[in-house]
C-alpha cells in the first residue's frame, strides 16, 4: 500500500519556477539550469523506481516516498522506505547514466564519453540512513526491526561494475529491474513477524506525522533577490512574460494566444520564489494588474486558504 505517494519535490518545483523567471541573459541562468537538470534527473529516477514498487502486492508492504525525519537537531532523508511487519527496506535511488564503477576504495566513478566523474558513495549514504532510522526507532520506543538497504540504479541503460569483494555490499547494488527480486529474497530471509498490526499502524502514522519537508529559500540559495525575477503572467505555450490582462482572459504578448487560467501558475511561482503568503496588493504588483476587484476575484477563484478580512486578508499556498 502506498502510504506516502510519489510527489514532485518542492525544491524541483522552485527550480522550475526560477529557471522560467530569471531575467533574460542573467549570469546565473546556466547554474540554475544545471541544478534543475540534476534534480529533475533524480526525480525521473525515482519515478522509475516507483513504477516497480507500485506493482508489489498491495497488502504486504507500506511504501513511503521521500521521508525526512529528525534525530535531535539532525535530519535524514530516505528516497523510499518499505515497511512490513518483518523488516524495513531503505531504497537509495541513483539515476546516473554511463558506466558506473563501485571501486574497492569506496568510490562511485562514472565514465561517459571518455570522461571520468566521481559521485558520493551511495552505499555509505544508505548505511547512514540505516543507522539513523534504527536510532529513530529506538528513540520512539519501537521494538527491534531488521533494517536492510539497497542502492538502485534507476537508469536502465547504465552499466554497473562492482570491484568491492564483500558479498554483502555487492548484493545491495541493483539495477531497477531487479528490485522486485531483491525484495522477494528479503522476504525469504525475514519470515518472523517483529511488529504486530497495531504497532505497524502506529509506526506508519508517526512517520507521516513527524515527516518534516525541507524548507528552502531558493532565491537566497543562489544569492538572488526579487529584482532578478521577471514578474507577470507567463504564457503557457511559448513562455513569454508578461501576458496582457484582458477582461476574461490573458493574451500572449508575443503570439496573441489566449488563456483563462495562466495566472494560476504565476501565483504558484510567487509562493515558490517570493513568499509563502500573498496579499491583494502583492498579487496586483506581481501579475501587472491594477483592479483590486479583479485581483480579489482571481484569488477567490483559486480557493486558497486565508486569514483575516477585507484589506487585511492574507492568502497562503494550498
Amino acid at each position: 500500500m502506498i502510504i506516502k505517494p510519489l510527489q514532485i519535490p518542492m525544491i524541483l518545483e522552485s527550480l522550475e519556477a526560477l529557471k522560467n523567471r530569471l531575467m533574460t541573459d542573467h549570469p546565473k541562468t546556466t547554474v540554475v539550469q544545471a541544478e534543475w537538470a540534476k534534480r529533475n534527473a533524480g526525480y525521473i529516477g525515482e519515478k522509475n523506481v516507483y513504477y516497480f514498487l507500485s506493482t508489489l502486492e498491495e497488502t504486504s508492504y507500506l511504501i513511503f516516498h521521500d521521508l525526512r525525519l529528525a534525530n535531535g537537531e539532525h535530519f535524514f532523508q530516505i528516497d523510499f522506505l518499505i515497511l512490513t511487519s518483518r523488516f524495513a527496506l531503505i531504497i537509495e535511488t541513483k539515476n546516473i547514466s554511463g558506466t558506473l564503477l563501485f571501486d574497492d576504495q569506496g568510490q562511485l566513478i562514472r565514465t561517459m564519453n571518455n570522461k571520468e566523474e566521481g559521485f558520493p558513495d551511495p552505499i555509505a549514504q544508505a548505511q547512514y540512513h540505516k543507522r539513523s532510522l534504527q536510532k529513530w526507532l529506538d528513540a520512539h520506543h519501537f521494538p527491534p526491526l531488521p533494517i536492510d538497504y539497497v542502492v538502485v540504479i534507476s537508469q536502465p541503460s547504465s552499466i554497473i561494475k562492482v570491484e568491492r569483494n564483500q558479498p554483502e555490499i555487492r548484493r545491495r547494488i541493483q539495477p531497477v529491474s531487479s528490485l522486485p527480486e531483491f525484495i522477494q529474497r528479503l522476504e525469504n530471509l525475514c519470515k518472523q513477524d517483529q511488529l504486530d498490526a497495531k504497532t505497524l499502524k502506529k509506526l506508519s502514522k508517526l512517520f507521516l506525522k513527524l515527516h518534516c519537508p525541507i524548507q528552502i529559500d531558493i532565491l537566497n540559495e543562489f544569492a538572488l533577490t526579487e529584482k532578478d525575477i521577471a514578474t507577470g503572467v507567463q504564457c503557457p505555450h511559448c513562455r513569454a512574460i508578461p501576458m496582457i490582462p484582458l477582461k476574461a482572459f490573458w493574451k500572449c504578448s508575443s503570439y496573441g494566444t489566449h488563456s483563462r487560467d495562466a495566472h494560476t501558475q504565476a501565483v504558484q511561482d510567487y509562493f515558490l520564489l517570493i513568499s509563502p503568503n500573498l496579499t491583494n496588493s502583492r498579487l496586483r504588483q506581481f501579475l501587472h494588474i491594477t483592479s483590486i476587484q479583479k485581483a480579489r476575484r482571481l484569488l477567490t477563484s483559486m480557493n486558497l486558504p486565508y486569514e483575516g478580512d477585507k484589506k487585511a486578508r492574507v492568502y497562503f499556498q494550498k
